[in-house]
């Protein structure tokens, strides 16, 4: 789980196990919900089998580029994701 600010400080991110949201501040309204299908790919991953057991794979960290265009979030499985914003 990881929580941050957008450079402009009127967007807070907050990554779950569930997802990555973006809330926008001054309105208190969600601007961005981002998933990724996490379950799709564990299951393609040979690494993630631990004798019957799945391993869970969700974001541990995230930070916002300079110009706040783009969020790069680390997961467990060690994939960093890049999303790009558009509405920043």
């Amino acid at each position: 789980h990881s929580l941050c600010f957008s450079p402009n400080r009127y967007w807070l991110c907050a990554a779950t196990e569930q997802g990555i949201k973006i809330w926008d501040l001054e309105s208190k309204s969600i601007v961005e919900d981002l998933k990724v299908d996490l379950k799709a790919e564990a299951e393609k991953s040979d690494v993630t089998d631990i004798g019957n057991k799945k391993k869970v794979i969700y974001c541990t960290s995230l930070n916002w580029s300079a110009d706040g265009s783009t969020l790069f979030s680390g997961y467990t499985d060690g994939v960093i994701r890049v999303w790009g914003i558009g509405r920043y």
